[in-house]
């Protein structure tokens, strides 16, 4: 015998079975003696109705938002920040390698430029020994490309997210926080590979350094999201500060030193011969003012100088070290010197002189701590402002 079935599609909705007539149900009876007006009646059940509705979603933003209600949208954090990661490199053949070759791409610009062209050399790492350009501009340029990147590609979260923001209500300083976080992660990989680009150039001092590096990561963070937070903010309302903030960020750039040592601003050691320069001076309203004080106003000089500190250098801020240098050696003639009466003949020989110096950080724990009040300050004022203007969000997108 055979058995013959038919199969159908699976639909979202199952429908009702198909069912006969529906035989006539009499209607219930009203209780005898029961107003409807009085309690118990038909008034009981419309309140029952009224506190069985669906919650009202809103997009409007709650005043007073704590650490709990973060806690609360932990979830939504993590997956923003998954979609950053896993959008930032998609259909790219190369993918997380782009991470790399930009940097590199930069720092190969930047050694041909500062260092063959204009002839500008590095100081020698004290108490390290490193005495290399690139190392030298990496560990420079990899954390405020991690700042600078966190703030311009923040900048257009918001608009990016339009639906999202407009749909229900969360805590929409989670969406820049977000694109920080998944910079955030590519800047740990840089610098794990810069650590080890450092520790073949013979400094094994860095990996001391290693807690020091991640707090003062976190530090820098937390000076982007402020940034962002009022960048992405102002982005809304006013467009042109997309455009802006790309000459603000070329010109901030120039005023740090990344690409050329400070020590042309603020004086210092000049190379591996044990030479110093002289800092540079300024008239400013009848007054000399030091170059290198102007510059250090920048909280980013500090951030980066912090960051050379540790990975270049392989020291701690305010620290001081005595170094041996050896001055280039000098080629003394042959000549005659008078012994008694005899005349004896001394052979051309080399003399190499050493002179031992004083090295100081470029960077104090003063300096450390002006960072972290700029960045500290930034993020308040980031969050106070963006919650201010966070309810017109839905209407301006």
């Amino acid at each position: 015998m055979s058995r013959t079935t038919s199969e159908s599609p699976l639909e979202a909705w199952p429908s009702p079975p198909e069912a006969g007539p529906v035989p006539a149900q009499p209607a219930p009876k009203r209780p005898v003696g029961r107003d409807s007006s009085r309690p118990g009646g038909p008034r009981r059940e419309g309140n029952r109705r009224r506190r069985q509705r669906p919650p009202v979603t809103t997009t409007t933003a709650k005043t007073g938002i704590s650490l709990r209600e973060y806690g609360q949208y932990k979830e939504l954090f993590y997956n923003l920040t998954l979609r950053e990661l896993r959008s930032k490199y998609k259909r790219s053949v190369i993918g997380w390698g782009w991470s790399m070759i930009n940097p590199l791409a930069n720092m190969a610009i930047y050694t041909i430029v500062f260092s063959a062209l204009l002839q500008i050399h590095p100081p020698e790492g004290v108490p390290s020994g490193v005495h290399n350009y690139a190392i030298m501009l990496l560990a420079a340029m990899l954390p405020f490309n991690f700042f600078q990147g966190s703030v311009m590609e923040s900048m257009g979260s918001l608009l990016g997210n339009q639906n999202l923001i407009q749909k229900t209500y969360f805590p929409r300083e989670l969406i820049p926080g977000a694109t920080v976080a998944s910079k955030g992660v590519s800047h740990l990989i840089e610098m794990g590979l810069l650590l080890v680009s450092v520790m073949a150039f013979g400094n094994w001092r860095a990996p001391l350094f290693i807690p020091e590096v991640l707090v003062f990561m976190v530090i820098v963070a937390t000076f982007a999201l402020g940034l962002s937070l009022l960048f992405s903010l102002g982005n809304v309302f006013y467009r042109d500060i997309q455009h802006f903030s790309g000459i603000l960020f070329f010109i901030w750039m120039f005023l740090t030193p990344v690409a050329y040592p400070y020590y042309i601003v603020g004086g210092g050691l000049n190379g591996s011969t044990g030479t110093f320069a002289t800092a540079k001076y300024v008239h400013l309203l009848g007054h000399s003012v030091s170059l290198g004080g102007l510059f250090k106003a920048n909280p980013m000089t500090d951030a980066v100088l912090a960051f050379q500190q540790f990975m270049y250098n392989g020291s701690l801020p305010s620290s001081t070290y005595t170094q041996e240098f050896n001055l280039s050696p000098q080629v003394i003639p042959a000549e005659q010197v008078k012994i008694g009466t005899h005349f004896q003949t001394v052979p051309a020989h080399t003399v190499v002189q050493h002179v031992f110096a004083v090295i100081h950080a470029n960077v104090s724990w003063a300096d450390c701590a002006y960072l972290l009040v700029w960045a500290v300050a930034a993020l308040v004022v980031g969050l106070a402002v963006f919650r201010k203007y966070e309810s017109r969000l839905p209407e301006e997108l």
